[in-house]
Protein backbone atom coordinates (compact mmCIF):
# COMPACT_ATOMS: atom_id res chain seq x y z
CA UNK A 1 0.00 0.00 0.00
CA UNK A 2 1.52 3.05 -1.20
CA UNK A 3 -0.51 5.74 1.19
CA UNK A 4 -3.10 5.41 3.41
CA UNK A 5 -5.11 7.63 5.75
CA UNK A 6 -7.00 6.97 8.64
CA UNK A 7 -9.41 9.64 10.47
CA UNK A 8 -12.28 10.05 13.01
CA UNK A 9 -14.28 12.93 12.89
CA UNK A 10 -15.11 14.82 16.18
CA UNK A 11 -17.75 12.50 17.24
CA UNK A 12 -15.75 9.32 16.73
CA UNK A 13 -16.82 8.10 13.20
CA UNK A 14 -13.74 6.39 11.60
CA UNK A 15 -12.74 6.17 7.93
CA UNK A 16 -9.94 4.89 6.18
CA UNK A 17 -8.52 5.74 2.39
CA UNK A 18 -5.85 4.16 0.43
CA UNK A 19 -3.92 3.15 -2.16
CA UNK A 20 -2.72 -0.39 -3.31
CA UNK A 21 0.28 -0.62 -5.68
CA UNK A 22 0.79 -3.84 -7.62
CA UNK A 23 4.63 -3.32 -9.11
CA UNK A 24 4.73 -7.32 -10.22
CA UNK A 25 4.12 -8.75 -13.44
CA UNK A 26 1.01 -10.70 -12.14
CA UNK A 27 -2.35 -9.93 -11.09
CA UNK A 28 -2.36 -9.71 -7.73
CA UNK A 29 -5.11 -10.07 -4.49
CA UNK A 30 -4.95 -7.35 -1.84
CA UNK A 31 -6.60 -7.99 1.49
CA UNK A 32 -6.85 -5.33 4.05
CA UNK A 33 -7.86 -5.67 7.52
CA UNK A 34 -8.68 -2.33 9.55
CA UNK A 35 -9.02 -2.21 13.16
CA UNK A 36 -9.75 0.45 15.13
CA UNK A 37 -8.91 0.53 19.14
CA UNK A 38 -9.75 2.54 22.22
CA UNK A 39 -7.41 1.41 24.80
CA UNK A 40 -7.93 -2.08 25.12
CA UNK A 41 -11.24 -2.26 23.22
CA UNK A 42 -12.01 -2.64 19.82
CA UNK A 43 -14.17 -0.13 18.45
CA UNK A 44 -14.89 -1.39 15.08
CA UNK A 45 -13.33 -3.11 11.94
CA UNK A 46 -13.34 -3.78 8.03
CA UNK A 47 -12.34 -6.02 5.42
CA UNK A 48 -11.84 -4.75 2.05
CA UNK A 49 -10.42 -7.29 -0.89
CA UNK A 50 -9.35 -5.57 -4.21
CA UNK A 51 -7.88 -7.06 -7.32
CA UNK A 52 -5.35 -5.08 -9.06
CA UNK A 53 -4.15 -5.53 -12.26
CA UNK A 54 -0.62 -5.82 -13.06
CA UNK A 55 1.78 -2.59 -13.13
CA UNK A 56 -1.30 -0.84 -11.71
CA UNK A 57 -2.94 0.52 -8.56
CA UNK A 58 -5.91 1.13 -7.39
CA UNK A 59 -7.79 3.30 -4.46
CA UNK A 60 -9.71 1.69 -1.76
CA UNK A 61 -11.46 3.49 0.73
CA UNK A 62 -13.93 2.57 4.19
CA UNK A 63 -16.58 5.33 5.18
CA UNK A 64 -17.68 5.02 8.92
CA UNK A 65 -16.85 1.68 10.16
CA UNK A 66 -15.68 2.14 13.37
CA UNK A 67 -17.15 4.43 16.12
CA UNK A 68 -15.03 5.95 19.48
CA UNK A 69 -16.62 8.12 22.12
CA UNK A 70 -14.34 11.20 20.02
CA UNK A 71 -11.25 11.03 17.75
CA UNK A 72 -9.16 9.38 20.10
CA UNK A 73 -7.99 5.72 19.19
CA UNK A 74 -5.54 3.95 17.11
CA UNK A 75 -6.14 2.89 13.42
CA UNK A 76 -4.12 -0.47 11.60
CA UNK A 77 -4.26 -1.62 8.71
CA UNK A 78 -2.58 -4.66 7.85
CA UNK A 79 -2.04 -5.90 3.73
CA UNK A 80 -1.64 -9.29 2.66
CA UNK A 81 -1.15 -10.28 -1.19
CA UNK A 82 -1.31 -13.38 -3.22
CA UNK A 83 -1.15 -14.11 -6.72
CA UNK A 84 -4.70 -13.27 -8.57
CA UNK A 85 -6.14 -16.91 -9.79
Amino acid sequence: MRQHDCTATADGSWSFKGTLVNNSDKNKVFTVAIGVTAGPAVAGHTLITKTVAAGQSADIAAANFAKTKDSNGTCTPVVSVEDAP
